[in-house]
């Protein structure tokens, strides 16, 4: 895949239920940073991990547009001393917390998290959010969100999961579409979006031509 894919976001609302004000700031603070820094994906994690009292594997994708928390956790473990909790997330999924902090008994067992957004994607190609937006409305199970725009010849980032699929690691759901049969390319592309000011390279997935 060639050409830059630009992602325009006008409303993005992440709130947890129990958010307190001061975690709120925290966050804005952090987004500031990273906005100001146009950091990458390793400083903007680290920037959270200094700066909040707290993080959860569910919002780091989300807040931070990471494609690979797992593996930037793992990577910084060595430069920092992470504790972390089992939790629960909207009722049923499960999860880690990850904080800096020695006390982690102040920390919640369970989160209950909402997304909303309006988002534009430009690409060379011409392609919108719109036919990924169409998916979302029929589909409710991600991964046959992305198999369904697969198949209908879309080139599907690891973005384009988060913002309207629900897939945080999409490299988990490919690999077992892959194991289902599937035939699925592999590719990397540029990206930029607004919310982090940062332009990076990240996967792209697509069905190959026959």
């Amino acid at each position: 895949m060639s050409g830059k894919i630009d992602y325009q976001i006008e409303k993005y609302a992440f709130t947890e239920a129990g958010e307190t004000p001061r975690m709120a700031e925290q966050w804005r603070g952090v987004l500031d940073e990273c906005r100001q820094l146009k950091a990458g994906a390793e400083e903007r994690l680290r920037i959270a991990l200094l700066n909040i009292d707290y993080v959860t594997s569910f919002e780091l994708p989300f807040r931070l547009l990471l494609t690979r928390s797992p593996q930037l956790i793992a990577g910084l473990r060595e430069e920092f001393q992470i504790k972390q909790k089992n939790v629960l997330f909207n009722g049923k999924r499960f999860g880690c917390v990850y904080t800096l902090k020695t006390d982690i008994n102040a920390i919640p067992d369970e989160f209950q998290y909402r997304l909303v957004t309006r988002i534009r994607r430009e690409d060379a190609a011409g392609t919108t959010a719109a036919p990924f937006q169409h998916i979302a409305k029929e589909v409710k199970a991600p991964r046959e969100r992305l198999k369904q725009a697969l198949e209908a010849g879309l080139e599907v980032t690891a973005l384009d999961g988060l913002f309207w699929f629900g897939i945080q690691r999409i490299a988990a759901d490919v690999q077992r579409l892959r194991k289902s049969g599937m035939v699925i390319a592999t590719a990397e592309v540029e990206v930029f979006d607004n919310l982090t000011g940062s332009t990076r390279r990240v996967p792209v997935y697509h069905r190959p031509a026959p």
